[in-house]
């Protein structure tokens, strides 16, 4: 099947689930959604990060030595590569969780937009060190930070970003304590989810365990620990913020690493297919030549004959930059009925998470707009 088939398909699959509105026929556009929740968050980020081209700052954030910073230092470090990867963009839908939750609780989410950065600052951070072990060279069109600036400077910036955003959310004064801790555990927690998975990916991709020999639930736990587990820690910011009890901050948690994993699974089916996305990491086909391990794959190898499975391997193991073995990779993963598969897939996990959310949050446009986005994410062609 075409990509552009299977993306009508799902646009019909999408008008099927049971929602109350969709994104366009109740004036939902989640696409400006984003735009506009970007430039706010955006903001934010570049106003902390700048604070932190000072001495004073990391004092106030650290506490006194009785000695000083070299400011130029700091800027030339940390401040210039972090704000080069921030400043790329992405849609900045982890956040949007945050602040969309906030609101459907009964909040102002203007009044906590700098919250909502801790996931995306923390998420950029694995994006740095996801293109060190990757050796990847471009992200989002440009040079990746090791690229750029070395992988001595990016790999110690992936830990700063990793680390920076709850240190600065203790300053904060408009959290008690008590939110504080909370939003600091679950950050803690799902940093650790985070790793667990990425641990895993590593083992795959360089072949430490046999990776055709794992289950569709391993790669799912995978992808839901390592893509899933930032979308979770927004969605459960969003709820501790909002006032929600434990078990509400639970089934949102869950629901967003839903997304995540949706999110996953529509990435790597744009990576085989042209798309901006594919042309932003390199070209069509990038994962073939990683050898990459991805939902397509595990369910291609469950499902094709034995020599062309032995093939799809074959072509895996070689990290081929050949272009005619990667597009024949790529159609024996269509051959193998895997996009319907993934397609059929998406929608059920985003399906089954959202009705757990749905009977927690009143009614309102945010809890409207919180479905609409879901959507977005598993149809997106960009």
């Amino acid at each position: 099947m075409c990509a552009e088939g299977t993306a009508l398909r799902l646009n019909a699959k999408v008008e099927t689930m049971d929602t109350e509105e969709s994104d366009k026929g109740n004036g939902i556009d989640i696409v400006e959604y984003l735009k506009e929740q970007s430039k706010q968050i955006d903001e934010k980020i570049n106003e902390y990060l700048t604070q932190a081209d000072s001495d004073r700052y990391f004092k106030k954030l650290l506490g006194r030595s009785g000695y000083r910073y070299h400011e130029e230092t700091l800027h030339k470090s940390i401040l210039e590569p972090a704000l080069y990867i921030l400043n790329q963009g992405g849609k900045r839908w982890r956040p949007a969780i945050t602040l969309l939750i906030i609101k459907a609780l009964g909040k102002n989410p203007d009044d906590y937009i700098e919250f909502s950065m801790i996931s995306e600052i923390i998420h950029n951070g694995t994006l740095v060190h996801d293109d060190i072990e990757d050796n990847s060279k471009l992200r989002r069109g440009k040079d990746c930070v090791h690229i750029k600036y070395g992988i001595d400077v990016a790999n110690n910036l992936g830990d700063f970003l990793y680390h920076f955003p709850t240190i600065a959310l203790k300053s904060s004064k408009k959290l008690s304590d008590e939110m504080k801790y909370r939003i600091a555990d679950v950050s803690d927690t799902e940093k650790l989810r985070c790793t667990i998975g990425q641990a895993e990916d590593i083992a795959w991709h360089r072949y430490l365990v046999n990776p055709y020999k794992i289950s569709e639930d391993n790669y799912l736990q995978m992808v839901y620990d390592k893509t899933g587990a930032l979308a979770s820690m927004a969605a459960k910011i969003g709820g501790i913020i909002g006032g929600a009890d434990d078990d509400t901050v639970n089934a949102l948690g869950h629901f967003a690493a839903s997304i995540g994993v949706a999110f996953q699974i529509q990435d790597d089916l744009l990576n085989i297919t042209k798309s901006a996305v594919s042309e932003n990491k390199g070209g069509t086909g990038e994962d073939i030549t990683e050898g990459k391990v991805t939902l397509f794959v595990v369910y291609a190898i469950e499902k094709l004959p034995q020599n062309e499975k032995d093939r799809l391997i074959k072509i895996l193991e070689e990290h081929t930059e050949d272009r005619g073995k990667i597009d024949e990779a790529i159609g024996l993963i269509t051959k193998s009925g895997a996009i319907e598969h993934s397609r059929e897939l998406q929608e059920r996990i985003i399906r089954d998470a959202w009705n757990n959310v749905d009977k927690r949050l009143p009614a309102s446009d945010a809890k409207n707009y919180l479905k609409a986005l879901a959507e977005f994410l598993i149809n997106r062609t960009i």
